[in-house]
């Protein structure tokens, strides 16, 4: 791609993920890594980051407008989804060939999440320009899934994913396991109070399952039964810092999961509280708090959802 290209488009799908001649400089480099983190998911499509870019900092700000109080009380689901973005841009500077060092909750301003300084080239490996590469093809897919187990290498490549993030993966495809977990969403999407689910659905989900064979949304026993494995991400503590590690890892298995055929689709109401998270952590084995839950397999692709140009969520300047 050319720097022409980089300023004419402002599609992140269209943008993201893709390669720039070896003369362009840092700062089309970063502009290309913001549009990949763009593409990261987010609850009801929601959105809710703001990015500054100055010189080679940048810092990544919680955009509370976009965040939605009574169907996520603790913004848990809006930093975890910042936190994917995140992931989704240490991925993209890495394969961009810049290096950098990323501070989390540094201080200075509520809203302030991460702060990127970029310094000095880096030498992708391959397994970075790979997850780059697969973000404009990842998905957040409802459909009915292909059942099979997912293949060893990858389950392994999965763990892998979060070495070095502070977090932990969990994959679970037992049948008795993946039954309490569905137990567990069956559970929250029974137990919703009326207020918080029509705030989830004025935010734009479009289903707390996904859709099983009949075409309906999966309840009940349906919600194992359609999941060929779940995925966690858990971690030691359930704090922000902690939602932030769990988001960047979350987006590297997605990532990861795409570059070997796999889609993924999100189970976050049995996670909405804290002790939600405990218990869903305990049911995998895990000492932690639970911060994602994933359903994985094989599915079929399909159009993006929108995602704002980074004219939009782009700051003029620091927030005061």
């Amino acid at each position: 791609m050319h720097v022409a290209d980089l300023e004419r488009d402002t599609d992140p799908w269209t943008l993201a993920g893709s390669p720039l001649a070896p003369e362009v400089g840092p700062r089309p480099r970063i502009e290309l890594a913001l549009h990949t983190a763009l593409t990261a998911p987010s609850p009801g499509n929601a959105q809710p980051w703001r990015w500054f870019a100055g010189g080679e900092l940048i810092e990544l700000y919680r955009d509370p407008a976009r965040a939605c109080s009574r169907c996520d009380p603790a913004g848990q689901a809006t930093v975890l989804a910042c936190g994917a973005a995140l992931g989704a841009l240490r991925v993209a500077l890495r394969a961009l060939g810049l290096d950098e060092q990323t501070a989390l909750l540094p201080g200075g301003h509520p809203d302030l999440l991460a702060r990127v300084a970029v310094g000095g080239r880096a030498s992708p490996l391959p397994e970075e320009q790979w997850l780059y590469q697969a973000a404009p093809k990842r998905r957040t897919y409802r459909g009915v899934m292909a059942q099979g187990p997912l293949s060893r290498a990858l389950s392994r490549r999965l763990g892998a994913m979060v070495d070095g993030t502070g977090a932990e993966l969990h994959v679970v495809e037992d049948m008795a396991r993946k039954q309490a977990i569905g137990a567990a969403v069956e559970a929250a999407i029974a137990g919703e109070l009326p207020a918080a689910a029509a705030a989830r659905v004025a935010a734009g989900e479009p289903g707390v399952s996904f859709e099983a064979p009949d075409g309906a949304q999966a309840r009940g026993p349906a919600i194992a039964d359609g999941a060929p494995a779940f995925v966690v991400v858990s971690t030691a503590d359930d704090d922000p810092a902690e939602w932030l590690r769990a988001g960047q890892a979350l987006m590297r298995v997605l990532l990861r999961a795409r570059v070997d055929h796999a889609w993924g689709s999100f189970l976050h109401l049995p996670l909405t509280d804290a002790a939600g998270r405990k218990r869903l952590a305990n049911l995998v084995g895990g000492t932690g708090h639970a911060q994602a839950l994933v359903r994985l397999g094989g599915g079929a692709d399909s159009p993006p959802t929108p995602r704002r140009p980074l004219s939009e969520v782009l700051l003029a300047q620091r927030p005061g």
